[in-house]
């Protein structure tokens, strides 16, 4: 029997073909008097709520405050028919009962066709009852205190960015001014090894969760380190170590050793990588896709990162620290306005699937900022190496520099958020409070520097000697 489960009891006791034991009809009986208790309760439930209900529409006020005793009683006597067309009247303010004999008669009057009343004169629409109102005042959520509450928010937020933000350029600061070029080349190699392993390390993890229990994929991870800091190897001494070693006067190397040297480098990552691939083959196709996906990832953040980064050295090498120095400057303008304009006036998401803070009022904010100072903060780093006749030239490399900041370098950070979130990571690093890891700060950074060092090529800047540049 495929009953309702209430009548389930009732059925299986009615049936003459089946025979019960002791033990059994013990066992049927307690599940019926189960059954009669469990309905007992419902129907006790329901009258209850019933009980509730009446009770509830008997305080029920009708329309118009009143109960339903008086509204029969007007209803009485009105003639069938007659009632075509209803007013509303305004709902009553005083709930005495006294007044209630008033209410009546103006009811009765507004079911009479006869005799319809007008609406009062300073009234065009009815008024909401005032325990309408009341319940909508005390439902509303307190705009006020969330505003508050998200402001403090934001401006604690800000606080945390600003802080570590204005440490790292005193820093900066501070060491350039005592090392000078080289002791910038050597925070340009740490901050390609802090980014290629904050990227990498991202990666890597995806790919380790996605089977978190394989044995082989931990054994194999020992290898496919190396492998990856060997790739890194290769393009640092093709990039950044070959304009080191070109430029140094104590290495005695060759531009034809170097190239010699990645090249062979470069052929010997080829042949573990796809000796990588035979042997991730073999343990399925999960750890295939994984190592593929760690080799691609790797690549893309050698392209993307240590690649770009690298005409930082070639810039400071051939047109001076200003030039690294000034765009650096310009882009930390950019991202400062551009968060204090979505601050304030952020309304319209510019991205809201890839980065979901960032709005387009921030982004015209910042481009008209950025614009604005270009020049006035070339002059200042530039100084007095500005000549008069060349000022020109140079108020539009600083437009054009603000333009493709603007425009352009902000692309550089959605692209990252777009890879943490394929990822599932939420920053790339914990190192610097307030803004993540170091990619999370210098992504915007690196899209600058290959278009700075082919813009001053282009517009056929004077360059700096050796001396100079070392100075």
């Amino acid at each position: 029997d495929t009953g309702t489960a209430s009548a389930l009891p009732v059925t299986m006791i009615s049936r003459p073909s089946i025979a019960c034991s002791a033990s059994g009809c013990a066992t049927c009986m307690l599940v019926v008097i189960a059954g009669l208790a469990l309905q007992i309760a419902i129907v006790h439930v329901d009258a209850s709520s019933l009980a509730l209900h009446s009770s509830r529409v008997n305080r029920q006020r009708y329309p118009f405050g009143l109960s339903s005793a008086a509204c029969n009683e007007i209803l009485k006597t009105i003639p069938r028919g007659g009632a075509k067309s209803i007013t509303p009247l305004p709902p009553p303010v005083d709930e005495e009962a006294a007044a209630e004999a008033d209410r009546a008669a103006s009811v009765k009057s507004a079911f009479d066709p006869e005799n319809p009343p007008s609406p009062p004169e300073s009234q065009s629409q009815p008024a909401p009852p005032a325990a309408t109102t009341a319940v909508e005042a005390a439902q509303a959520p307190p705009l006020t205190a969330d505003h508050t509450k998200n402001l403090s928010a934001k401006l604690s937020n800000a606080w945390e960015r600003t802080v570590p933000a204005v440490l790292m350029l005193a820093a900066a600061t501070a060491l350039l001014k005592f090392t000078g070029t080289a002791g910038l080349t050597v925070l340009i190699f740490a901050l390609q090894i802090g980014m290629y392993h904050e990227a990498t390390s991202v990666i890597e993890q995806f790919h380790i969760n996605s089977d978190p229990g394989s044995l082989e994929l931990k054994k194999m991870s020992l290898i496919d380190n190396i492998e990856k800091w060997w790739w890194f190897a290769t393009v640092i001494l093709g990039t950044s170590g070959r304009s080191v070693l070109m430029n140094s006067s104590y290495s005695g190397i060759g531009e034809a050793a170097i190239d010699l040297v990645v090249y062979g480098m470069a052929a010997i990552g080829l042949v573990v990588a796809v000796l990588g691939m035979e042997a991730h083959s073999r343990s399925g196709p999960l750890m295939f896709r994984n190592y593929l996906g760690g080799v691609a990832g790797c690549h893309f953040v050698l392209l993307f990162l240590v690649g770009q980064s690298s005409y930082w050295i070639k810039t400071v090498q051939e047109f001076g620290l200003s030039w690294v120095l000034y765009p650096a400057l310009l882009v930390i303008v950019n991202d400062t306005m551009a968060y204090v304009f979505g601050l304030t006036m952020g309304k319209h998401k510019l991205l809201p699937r890839l980065s979901p803070k960032k709005t387009v009022e921030g982004f015209a904010g910042a481009l008209l900022s950025t614009v604005g100072i270009s020049i006035p903060l070339l002059r200042w780093v530039l100084g007095k190496s500005i000549a008069e006749t060349d000022s020109k030239m140079y108020a539009k490399l600083a437009l054009t520099l603000g333009v493709f900041i603007s425009l352009v370098s902000p692309f550089g950070g959605f692209l990252a958020s777009a890879v943490k979130r394929a990822h599932g990571a939420k920053d790339f690093g914990k190192l610097i409070p307030g803004h993540g890891g170091v990619v999370d700060r210098f992504d915007c950074q690196i899209v600058t520097a290959p278009f700075v060092f082919l813009l001053l090529k282009f517009s056929g800047v004077a360059g700096v000697t050796a001396e100079a540049a070392a100075a």
